[in-house]
């Protein structure tokens, strides 16, 4: 069980031109993200420089042109274990967390890729695993359809017990390079897996020695069901998008994932629930409001009035886009939901007197992750008030933009968080196991091997 005291955790995650889709329109945001290996120094040293739990590499297997207005960021992709290995090469401490599609992939490739990433980093790998929404994503891999979520799930949940076995299959001593008697390995203590289901059929053993961390830790990311039950057994970090729910939401989602990890057989304090989060800040809250509504004006995207009428239940027939929402009179009497959204595209652009077009500029990007607006105590208040109310053990932060919004939260947020002695000052260990107070499992095949000596 887990003893130590309970402390926020934050990942940062890196994209290229900024979660914001008209992030990279800033006159001082860069636009070549994608591909500039300074910037993917500079971020991660800094990310570890304000002693973030791990670096959050994204990834997508499809990227269409057409999508550059909501989604730039996944026309152009770096490829994540690629990008997860030079991370490594410029960084001493933080941990590296890189994804990948399994629907996509093959595990026995997965397993010696995350392998070696895990000894080249200093034990400091986490795996991400999705299955993937992308339905054009099956044409880049000879496939005629996107499976639906099902089977993409029983695939997902073979290909994570086929990986974690790898890992195991050498014992952390079989190499002992006995150079006296010439035994480089014990071939008592590396181990085929004999893997047979429905999809696969590995057989094993892997060509690379065990993880520094015995099994690297497994994120897991997905709203479905399924995928929520995948993460329960196998996953030490759950990813959301429970943020978009709102703090009483987001604390129901907290409280039945750590009851399917109960039920799991497994330590509820030992699965960390981390939602992203979108963060605009700068030295006063007024400055911030100012950079969120500079961002969302640059936003090309047209004002869809419909889509305000159908969420909101209001006739906006003959309205114009920069009307105000104080002059329309059914805005007044919202309730719920609605209501809700009213109220967060208020705090985000701190004002009462927001336009049509701003409503819709907000309320159009209510799915994606919660969008936070302030200076570094107002930003604090609200990472600290989830946290301490457990609808999340820390964050994974989103940058709007490229590059200031991250040296922003380093310089502000981080020593905040600090002085309210709710997030480290230093780091306790060097692998990601460490930063989350995981213990080191013990390998399968040599409980099995002393039980029988």
């Amino acid at each position: 069980m887990t003893t130590a005291p309970r402390e926020l955790h934050l990942g940062w995650t890196i994209w290229p031109t900024g979660f914001h889709p008209a992030g990279w329109r800033l006159h001082r945001a860069r636009t070549d993200g994608n591909v500039s290996r300074d910037l993917f120094r500079r971020t991660a040293q800094l990310a570890e420089e304000g002693k973030f739990d791990f670096y959050f590499i994204g990834d997508q297997v499809v990227g269409l042109p057409e999508w550059q207005n909501e989604r730039p960021n996944h026309v152009l992709r770096p490829e994540a274990l690629s990008l997860a290995g030079f991370i490594a090469g410029v960084t001493e401490k933080i941990g590296i967390v890189t994804t990948v599609n399994v629907t996509y992939a093959d595990p026995y490739s997965v397993a010696r890729a995350t392998a070696t990433l895990d000894h080249v980093s200093g034990g400091r790998i986490g795996w991400n695993i999705v299955t993937g929404e992308a339905e054009a994503a099956a044409a880049n891999y000879s496939r005629k359809a996107h499976w639906d979520n099902e089977q993409r799930y029983e695939w997902a949940t073979e290909f994570a017990q086929i990986v974690k076995g790898l890992w195991d299959s050498w014992e952390d001593d079989a190499r002992v390079a006995d150079k006296e008697h010439g035994l480089f390995i014990d071939e008592a203590r590396v181990h085929r897996i004999g893997f047979k289901g429905k999809y696969f059929d590995v057989d094993g053993p892997l060509n690379a020695q065990r993880p520094i961390q015995g099994q690297i830790p497994i994120v897991n990311a997905g709203r479905s069901d399924r995928s929520i039950e995948l993460g329960a057994q196998y996953s030490d970090i759950k990813f959301t998008n429970s943020s978009t729910l709102g703090l009483e939401g987001a604390k129901a989602y907290y409280a039945d994932l750590k009851a399917r990890v109960a039920k799991a057989g497994r330590d509820p304090e030992q699965q960390f629930i981390i939602p992203g989060i979108v963060v605009y800040t700068a030295d006063t809250d007024e400055q911030a409001h100012d950079l969120y509504r500079e961002i969302q004006g640059l936003w090309t995207i047209p004002v869809d009035l419909a889509e305000l009428e159908q969420g909101f239940g209001v006739d906006l027939s003959g309205r114009d886009a920069s009307e105000k929402v104080t002059d329309i009179p059914a805005f007044a009497v919202l309730e719920g939901r609605a209501l809700g959204h009213l109220q967060t595209a208020r705090e985000q652009f701190g004002t009462e007197e927001i336009t049509l077009a701003d409503l819709f500029r907000s309320y159009h990007r209510r799915g994606g992750f919660k969008e936070i607006v302030g200076g570094p105590k107002t930003i604090a208040n609200i990472l600290q008030h989830w946290w301490e109310e457990r609808a999340a053990d820390g964050f994974m932060i989103f940058p709007p933009y490229q590059t200031g919004a991250l040296e922003d939260f380093v310089r502000l947020v981080i020593p905040e968080l600090q002085a309210r002695g709710i997030f480290r000052k230093d780091y306790a260990g060097s692998t990601l196991r460490d930063h989350f107070g995981l213990s080191r499992p013990e390998n399968r095949f040599r409980a099995v091997r002393e039980a029988a000596e």
